[in-house]
């Protein structure tokens, strides 16, 4: 039995496959499918991204994404997955059963009108149908006979398969916050860079170090949760709250004292100064923290936040991109620090 992960070339967002194997059965699951690019990109669409080639990948193996995850509703985690399902062969094909907590499941859980405008909706793959001659993808999902679960929402323990997932993230409150018309994020062209704290040392970060937390109501309803298979345990956070976690791994008898030792985190929302606080470091016990961006958006990551887990942690922080890495450190910390930081290899095996 082994278990991999493999964190896709997601440009600047999220998608990751983890995968069970056993003798006679392969379990897959899919975390989120990144921008569209992550899909296909180029003119018309004409080359093929990491997800598609993973994809084609499990196709010629006659595997299937036993379980998708699809974090929260944020263009650099679900867009990718929308290009796939759009695409005749793919997720439509392939996924048995899917995690995303819709408009539509959301306002029937509050018992309220459900909001239109909410609707994701998935465009037929003909160059003349428009999004808005196609289906919203509660429909794809109800066509292709896909599995439903109920809300995900912290407290809730899930077995798939081999895996045992513990939801840390989100919480009622933060899913009630979602019940209004949700903005429309257009996804520009050629994403710029943006302002950086690179140029801060790492001493003067943990000198003056204070944690501020992520306003996001979209990011506060990230899934996050605690994944369990073979003696083996991965923590994901998507883009989920800091405190929320904090608070639910504190409800599960964690602490500075006794922490959770895990094989894998996926630090939250790529790297984020607002979403990975020391406090949440101190409760975490792992030799891995994985940051997936290619550091073109927003200034992510923040080397606040590196500087936390250099400074807080023991573990080793891995990078899916290889540029990232170089500007971190300036030219005097490199040879104290920059065996802290590596790039990942195609896949991490346990």
């Amino acid at each position: 039995m082994a278990i991999s992960v493999r964190v896709l070339k997601a440009n600047h967002g999220d998608c990751i496959l983890v995968s069970h194997e056993r003798a006679s059965r392969v379990f897959n699951i899919l975390i989120d499918g990144g921008p569209s690019a992550t899909f296909r990109y180029g003119p018309r669409q004409r080359y093929a991204g990491a997800l598609c080639n993973a994809l084609d990948d499990l196709k010629e193996k006659g595997q299937q994404i036993d379980l998708l995850i699809l974090t929260h509703i944020d263009d650099d985690h679900i867009h990718g997955l929308i290009k796939a399902f759009e695409k005749p062969n793919y997720l439509d094909q392939m996924v048995r059963k899917i995690w995303f907590n819709s408009s539509r499941m959301i306002t029937r859980y509050f018992n309220i009108p459900e909001i239109s405008e909410n609707n994701i909706i998935v465009a037929d793959d003909f160059p003349q149908t428009s999004v808005q001659q196609g289906k919203s993808l509660e429909t794809l999902l109800d066509e292709i006979g896909c599995v439903r679960t109920r809300l995900i929402m912290a407290g809730q323990v899930h077995n798939e398969g081999p895996f045992t997932l513990k939801i840390l993230s989100p919480d009622r409150e933060q899913l009630e916050k979602l019940l209004h018309k949700w903005p429309t994020e257009h996804e520009p062209g050629v994403t710029s860079l943006h302002g950086n704290d690179y140029h801060l040392s790492l001493s003067d970060i943990w000198a003056k170090d204070k944690f501020e937390s992520d306003p996001s109501i979209y990011n506060g309803s990230s899934i996050a949760f605690i994944l369990e298979a073979d003696d083996r345990k991965m923590l994901f956070l998507g883009d989920a709250h800091d405190h929320g976690v904090v608070d639910n791994l504190r409800s599960l008898g964690y602490s500075d004292t006794n922490q959770l030792k895990v094989d894998l985190v996926k630090i939250s929302h790529h790297g984020s100064q607002y979403n990975t606080s020391s406090e949440l470091l101190a409760l975490l016990d792992s030799p891995c923290y994985v940051i997936s961006t290619d550091g073109s958006k927003h200034g992510l990551p923040n080397k606040r936040t590196i500087a936390r887990i250099i400074e807080g942690t023991n573990g080793t922080i891995f990078f899916n991109y290889d540029n990232v890495i170089p500007p971190l450190l300036l030219a005097h910390e490199a040879k104290g620090y920059s065996s802290r930081l590596k790039v990942l290899d195609d896949e991490i095996q346990f």
